[in-house]
């Protein structure tokens, strides 16, 4: 049995979907994720406001573009449906769902992180999907920071063991960016999260019968935090660049794109 544990925004619903295409029953549990257009501290000016705004709508507009509007509880080969919050991962609940059913492969994805007392009733395969091309963008809000660094070529993604470190278990697979010079910051993400989706199940269900030894990685990379990112950084994005970040790193540098880890290809 395969059970996903993942967000309720679009990219995560969408990944459910994928996923449902290839394999004949899966178990679903939804944590209930923070509100997809969140709100700014008063205490900014109403420039960046305005700027905040901005980048979260046309965030939700990338989203709502690449990913179906179509709700995949609705999906047959959807065996179980389970819903959960934020206080379910520390309260017993998710702790006592693993005692009673049994797992072959755990895949998390866009959820809080799971203790090692929940890992521990897990016999199978436990793997979390990273929005970030580890071990250079790890932690969170990684598909923002490329951009902003001027390295647009590093949005990707990561599949890898589930551990105490922050996106740092080994490597089973990852993808990464085709650039294309009309996207922006929110493409970047959604485009290469759609790959991801779409490629990921097939690869898996071709592999999984196999005894896998994962990719350790050479370096501990970087770790991004929340405490990092403010909203006056979307200024570099929408007023310096005007969201054409891609179009400017094609035009004035060599691109070279990062040697992706996989086991699965």
């Amino acid at each position: 049995m395969i059970t996903l544990i993942t967000g309720d925004h679009p990219r995560h619903k969408y990944l459910v979907d994928c996923f449902v295409k290839t394999f004949p029953k899966i178990t679903w549990i939804i944590q209930k994720r923070e509100n997809f257009l969140p709100n700014i501290d008063k205490s900014f000016s109403i420039e960046i406001k305005k700027l905040y705004q901005l980048h979260f709508k046309k965030r939700e507009e990338a989203e709502y573009k690449f990913f179906s509007l179509k709700n995949a509880k609705s999906k047959k080969n959807i065996s179980k449906i389970f819903e959960i919050n934020k206080v379910d991962f520390t309260n017993g609940k998710l702790k006592s769902f693993f005692k009673t059913n049994k797992t072959k492969l755990l895949i998390t994805y866009g959820c809080e992180k799971i203790s090692n007392e929940i890992l521990n009733e897990i016999k199978g395969y436990k793997w979390n999907i990273h929005g970030g091309l580890s071990p250079w963008y790890r932690g969170t809000i990684t598909h923002f920071w490329p951009t902003y660094m001027l390295e647009p070529e590093y949005t990707g993604m990561t599949l890898h063991e589930l551990t105490d470190k922050i996106d740092g278990g080994d490597i089973i697979h990852q993808n990464s960016i085709n650039l294309n010079p009309r996207d922006g910051i929110h493409e970047n993400a959604c485009r290469v999260v759609k790959n991801f989706s779409d490629t990921l199940p097939p690869l898996i269900k071709k592999k999984i019968k196999k005894k896998l030894t994962p990719i350790k990685s050479k370096t501990s990379g970087r770790i991004w935090t929340n405490r990092m990112w403010n909203p006056l950084l979307l200024n570099v994005i929408y007023n310096v660049f005007e969201d054409k970040i891609n179009k400017y790193c094609l035009e004035n540098k060599k691109i070279i794109k990062p040697k992706i880890k996989s086991i699965l290809i």
